[in-house]
């Protein structure tokens, strides 16, 4: 499994996006030169968190890209599903029944579990924290506070 750019650029921009003061609308030239995303891919990534319901855009001369909630209140997985659907490690992940050896599969017992652990690990990190705006619980708790 492994990420796709488009979702690699997406958590970038919304990264950036959390660095910056609440409301503050930004620039798309200025979003990409900063994360270093495409235009051509910029447009598109945004489009997908706009519908997400993730950020918000405005056209004209002070418009831009702005978050619409807070950057502690949106998780990694939320921003990874506005641009690559849905996250399964396997088909059989999906539905029951859609493979199947899901019900005889000595494997899928693993999927499964794996599949919990990283949507847990991704629900719990937050883009403020990864933009530090906010500690994460874990690293609280540890002293680490490296992001």
């Amino acid at each position: 499994m492994q990420l796709t750019l488009r979702g690699d650029y997406a958590v970038r921009v919304m990264v950036d996006l959390a660095g910056r003061p609440a409301d503050a609308s930004v620039r798309t030239t200025d979003l990409g030169r900063r994360t270093g995303v495409p235009r051509p891919y910029l447009r598109k990534v945004i489009q997908d968190l706009a519908r997400a319901g993730l950020v918000r855009t405005r056209r004209g001369m002070s418009g831009g890209v702005s978050l619409l909630a807070p950057p502690t209140a949106v998780t990694l997985r939320r921003v990874i599903e506005a641009v690559e659907g849905p996250i399964h490690l396997n088909r059989c992940l999906i539905r029951r029944g859609l493979c199947p050896r899901d019900r005889t599969c000595p494997v899928h017992p693993v999927w499964a579990r794996v599949q919990a652990l990283l949507m847990r690990e991704l629900e719990g990190v937050s883009i403020g924290e990864l933009a530090g705006v906010a500690p994460t619980p874990a690293a609280a708790t540890r002293g680490d506070h490296s992001w």
